[in-house]
């Protein structure tokens, strides 16, 4: 073989290894650069998802911890919520047992309806977990919705009721206490929504006998405190009790 032959052959099979190797990296690049992609796209979904548990979530927990605490603290005799406040208390404490229930009411129905309005359901990364905090809260909205007329919303009005707490204009924040009372006092419409609920209060307030009704709903709550609250970050094991009808 002469040695132009042979250097030309040489010459061939490097640069074919070369275009092998090249190929080889081009593609190895690509598959890397898109693997980095799909890493990035999944971190921004995270980073999503966390600031709609953030905003959604830890609200919503708030509203419903507030909501089982004042329903639990109706259950404790002689020392009960409304026993002391309402039944037995000066003009200003009626006043304020009777709105400030009211408003933990709607503010946990105002949170309940942003959710509806914003994400349908808190994206929580787990299609087991999004299916069963829907269960939650259309078992707290049956609770409201089912059985006699006392402290019973059904759907319409809880919908309606959480609408009329949401922040115009916003939509992801409900209004506070101080314009919850201000409404009541100026919005006769307004004030027409709380009509059922505060005759249920003051009817309870008088006759504070077991309640079938607010015991499911207290429970109803605890659940979903639970499922939002899973590793006890928030709110410890112990103000989580459950009531019993013994608390009546």
């Amino acid at each position: 073989m002469s040695v132009e032959l042979f250097l030309a052959i040489s010459s061939g099979v490097v640069a074919l290894a070369s275009a092998v190797l090249s190929s080889r990296s081009s593609r190895g690049q690509a598959l890397l650069s898109a693997r980095l992609q799909e890493q990035a796209e999944a971190r921004t979904r995270d980073e999503a998802r966390e600031d709609v548990m953030s905003r959604y979530r830890d609200p919503l927990l708030w509203a419903a911890f507030d909501l089982q605490a004042r329903v639990f603290n109706f259950a404790r005799g002689p020392e009960a919520f409304l026993t002391l406040f309402y039944e037995r208390g000066t003009p200003r404490e009626r006043e304020y047992a009777l709105r400030n229930t009211l408003f933990v009411f709607a503010e946990y129905l105002g949170w309940v309806e942003i959710l509806r309005r914003r994400v349908q359901f808190l994206d929580l990364g787990d299609r087991a977990d999004n299916r069963r905090l829907v269960e939650l809260l259309d078992g707290i909205s049956s609770t409201f919705n089912y059985g006699g007329a006392s402290f019973r919303l059904f759907r319409g009005e809880q919908r309606a009721i959480g609408e009329s707490v949401i922040t115009p204009g916003e939509g992801d924040a409900c209004i506070g206490y101080a314009e919850f009372s201000r409404r009541l006092d100026d919005d006769p419409t307004f004030a027409a929504w709380y009509a059922g609920l505060t005759d249920s209060l003051r009817e309870f307030a008088a006759h504070p006998v077991p309640h079938d009704r607010l015991l499911r709903l207290q429970h109803a709550l605890i659940d979903l405190i639970d499922f939002l609250d899973p590793h006890v970050e928030r709110f410890p094991s112990h103000i989580r009790d459950r009531l019993r009808h013994d608390n009546w």
